[in-house]
């Protein structure tokens, strides 16, 4: 390559870096049925990876919430913003904005994050149209649905999460006002008998509940993700489930995630998204596909370098089933399924 093409990619970086802050999830990229992410990071090498400055460390996993939320406020500023999320930059704060821009080549996730809100959001208020009376939000972070998107007033909709993220959303929404009747739940999610028991007790006073688990998944092991869908399953007004998914099959995460994420890994491998959770008795009844959505938006992958350039340059079919392996989906539980056949995926 010639000095002045280097220079070119160099420049291209910095605007990167200028720009937004949020790397694209490998899963947005390039499946390995696609093409080599390996041929393509060593040709890319120079100018994916240059030293960075003023680096944020994620410190544990509580800090993600923060990286998500100031990327939903940067989208509620665009003019023609898919979503309004005033609420997010007051609970970002600093280091959020700080986390998201120490991330490089920030463009396509900072697209996919607001891809995936949107998904997300048509398929939950379609859902509270089919008789839900609560909603459980688990790992719910610093999601706001309940203030800007019209709840009915009598859903009851319970959040979950660590108690230090329940603590600072308590605290920053304080005299904000959400749609419907909205309590918070300090608990982690992965300490099995005390989440089942709160569990246990709410769907005992519930009708019928739609569960949310928005980028939680990827942070759980499989025998976690399995337990919990396994224990979601057992208990009888538990009907619906709303996810992001990523059915790219399993992989390793890109050395400079990993850095970045050492204190809170994707560890979620399997070959099968949709297969894991129909064995464990939740099967898709709506899909909305990445592509779907941004087609339906009018929002299209960014010119983002350099899988941006590059996903533009194949051919419109194979960018289009590229970004169908991520998106969101409902999951109704099955009942006809043995219990000693549930969870084969384990």
């Amino acid at each position: 390559m010639s000095v002045c093409g280097r220079r070119i990619c160099e420049i291209e970086w910095k605007r990167e870096m200028l720009g937004h802050g949020f790397p694209m999830r490998y899963a947005h990229g390039i499946p390995p049925d696609y093409g080599s992410p390996l041929i393509i990071r060593e040709m890319m090498r120079p100018w994916m990876h240059p030293p960075m400055k003023n680096k944020i460390v994620i410190s544990d996993v509580t800090d993600t919430a923060l990286w998500v939320a100031a990327l939903r406020a940067r989208e509620g500023k665009r003019a023609n913003g898919v979503f309004q999320d005033p609420l997010a930059s007051i609970l970002a704060g600093v280091r959020g904005e700080k986390i998201a821009r120490s991330f490089p080549n920030s463009a396509a996730v900072e697209w996919a994050v607001v891809i995936r809100t949107s998904a997300l959001d048509l398929l939950i208020a379609e859902a509270l149209q089919s008789g839900i009376d609560t909603v459980i939000n688990l790992g719910a972070g610093l999601d706001t649905r309940p203030y800007r998107m019209k709840v009915p007033k009598d859903i009851r909709w319970i959040e979950i999460d660590f108690p230090k993220l329940v603590e600072l959303k308590d605290s920053a929404l304080a005299g904000h006002i959400p749609s419907c009747t909205v309590e918070r739940i300090g608990l982690n999610l992965l300490d099995r008998s005390a989440r089942n028991a709160f569990l246990a007790n709410i769907g005992s006073r519930s009708r019928k509940v739609m569960l949310i688990a928005e980028g939680v998944i990827p942070y759980f092991s499989n025998q976690d993700a399995a337990n919990l869908a396994e224990d979601l399953r057992a208990i009888a007004s538990f009907q619906h489930w709303v996810l992001d998914f990523d059915n790219a099959g399993a992989r390793k995460m890109p050395n400079s995630w990993a850095k970045r994420l050492q204190a809170a890994p994707f560890v979620f491998q399997v070959q099968d998204w949709f297969k894991f959770f129909e064995e464990c008795g939740w099967k898709g009844s709506k899909v909305v596909t990445s592509a779907a959505e941004s087609e339906r938006l009018n929002r299209p992958y960014p010119f983002s370098f350099p899988f941006g350039l590059l996903m533009h340059a194949l051919p419109r079919e194979m960018s289009r089933r590229i970004l169908t392996v991520s998106g969101a989906v409902l999951l109704d539980k099955q009942s006809n399924i043995e219990p000693d056949k549930l969870c084969n995926a384990k």
